[in-house]
């Protein structure tokens, strides 16, 4: 049977027990399956998560870091991951497995991908398990929906930093608390820092916003330039930004909707989330904070309509100085001002709030770069970005393929033709729903209406939230599985309050979980698993 959220309507004669988990009417058609997975509950899910944590984290410490990486996954691709394997190795030496010559047992190659692949499977399996129970309204506290989560980000502190960007940061923000410039001079330039030997890209001046580098300084002021210290800290800092994101995105559907298991439940997608919990307390991305600062600014616009815009778009100003990716978004709550063109102020007081909206984005923007600013030459490495890797396994191994079966020449063209044409298809896609944005805000005005609890244009900025972070992190050719974290957050709170608005406005106590929303969890896993367990050849 379809996965439906059970609903309390508005009358408060049809409200659910709080002790019942699923209406009767479920209860009457459930098979016997069904009520087996509701009876276990949510630890079964739990320890699912943490085991297959525990798996990839022995994993990767059983490579063998003496034997190159022909045949190892792509997580030990880049230069310098065995030697990041090696440093992790020796760091762990008092956990179960480790030898002593500071290494740990080896695993064959085969048997390491395949222990990677199994665990990633499992972390997919869990979220959707979670989920679903969530979705089907089961009674818990919140905190039991997040001990799993938890549980697996704090046995991923132990997991091997075999991506080269954690020590990208921890080096750039040591040159920044030391008075030297990361957006004028590369990291190769400081030969005897201890962390260079565990970066890939030491010619590159910084590339991510000040904000960021600013919060890199003050981690790296604190913990020195110890490889080990630096990366545990930066573990810490954002899985516990992961968690908090988790807990916002349960505020603002609660502050939504006024129903507690629709929170939970679009909670539980973020929380369980498997790049989200790998890629932030495992391999120390810094993309939780962009998406909890951008979060933040679309919760307090739509909690305090457009007297709170203003707001939103300096949080989103933040989040886009961490990674620029949420620039877009700022176009959209720009635009919410058109909303108010039907009251008194007319278009000229639209503008006038415009000035000052832009004008709050420039200070902002001038505060943050104004201790690196070193003219236009600090955006290089920003605008390179884009350009510099082909990465995404949707055309990636389309590309392998190709090279596999034509002159080189034939996937040299391929790749060159889908990396502009998915730049281009990704502009189309976010031009085409900012003009669709803009229609129907011109027809809305603002007005109370959709909802007792929000504005009525609460829908289309959820939607264009969702369709900017989602074609951005899934269509460009240079994209990873700390991108796939993007979408999650608005997808999340989307079906949730699509959920609320079909109890509200049809007074149906069930809603199912759309085909497309599974099928986007899928594509997410397959995605997932054919990045981190390619194998390599050299």
């Amino acid at each position: 049977m379809a996965t439906e959220l059970p609903l309390p309507t508005d009358t408060p004669g049809n409200q659910r027990p709080a002790g019942e988990p699923v209406s009767s009417h479920h209860r009457m058609e459930d098979s016997a399956g069904v009520r087996w997975f509701e009876r276990v509950g949510v630890w079964v899910p739990s320890a699912l998560l943490a085991l297959a944590s525990l798996v990839m984290v022995y994993a990767y410490l059983g490579t063998p870091v003496l034997e190159g990486n022909r045949g190892l996954t792509n997580l030990t691709e880049s230069f310098g991951a065995l030697e990041r394997v090696a440093l992790w190795q020796r760091a762990l030496w008092w956990l179960p497995g480790s030898q002593e010559d500071g290494r740990f047992f080896e695993l064959p190659p085969g048997v390491i991908a395949w222990s990677v692949r199994l665990a990633f499977v499992a972390m997919f399996v869990a979220q959707a398990w979670a989920f679903w129970l969530a979705w089907r309204g089961a009674v818990r506290p919140l905190w039991q929906w997040l001990t799993g989560p938890v549980v697996a980000h704090i046995v991923m502190l132990l997991l091997v930093p075999t991506n080269a960007d954690v020590f990208f940061y921890e080096m750039s923000g040591d040159l920044a608390a030391n008075g030297v410039n990361p957006y004028s001079r590369p990291l190769m330039e400081f030969p005897e820092n201890p962390l260079l030997a565990y970066n890939h890209w030491v010619e590159m001046t910084a590339v991510y916003g000040p904000v960021w580098t600013l919060a890199n300084g003050a981690i790296m002021g604190v913990v020195g330039p110890d490889p080990v210290l630096a990366t545990v800290a930066y573990k810490v800092v954002l899985g516990v930004i992961a968690l908090a994101l988790a807990g916002l995105v349960y505020w603002f559907v609660q502050t939504l909707t006024k129903r507690p298991p629709l929170a939970v439940a679009a909670a539980v997608l973020v929380a369980w989330q498997p790049n989200m919990i790998v890629e932030s307390t495992g391999q120390a991305h810094n993309d939780p904070l962009m998406l909890l600062l951008s979060t933040a600014g679309v919760f307090l616009a739509i909690a305090g309509g457009t007297h709170a815009i203003r707001g939103g778009l300096v949080l989103v100003t933040l989040s886009a100085l961490v990674k620029y990716v949420t620039l877009p978004l700022l176009g959209l709550l720009g635009l919410l001002r058109l909303a108010e063109r039907r009251r008194e102020r007319g278009l000229l007081g639209v503008a006038g709030s415009w000035l000052l909206d832009g004008l709050a984005i420039a200070a902002v923007m001038y505060a943050a770069f104004a201790p690196f600013w070193a003219g236009f030459g600090t955006l290089t490495e920003m605008f390179l970005e884009p350009g510099r890797l082909y990465t995404n396994p949707i055309w990636f191994d389309q590309y392998l393929v190709l090279q596999w079966l034509f002159p080189p020449s034939v996937a040299r063209v391929f790749a060159d033709v889908t990396r502009m044409g998915m730049q281009l298809a990704a502009i189309g896609i976010i031009g085409w729903m900012i003009v669709r944005f803009v229609r129907t805000l011109w027809d809305l005005g603002e007005r109370s209406g959709g909802g007792a609890f929000h504005p009525e244009w609460t829908r289309p900025l959820l939607v264009g939230w969702a369709v900017i972070l989602t074609v951005l992190a899934l269509l460009p050719v240079n994209s990873h599985p700390w991108y796939w974290t993007w979408p999650i957050v608005p997808l999340a709170v989307l079906l949730t309050y699509d959920a609320h608005l079909a109890s509200s406005r049809g007074g149906s106590t069930t809603f199912p979980v759309p085909r497309w929303f599974w099928g986007y969890l899928a594509l997410t896993g397959v995605m997932t698993l054919a990045y981190h367990t390619r194998i390599v050849h050299l």
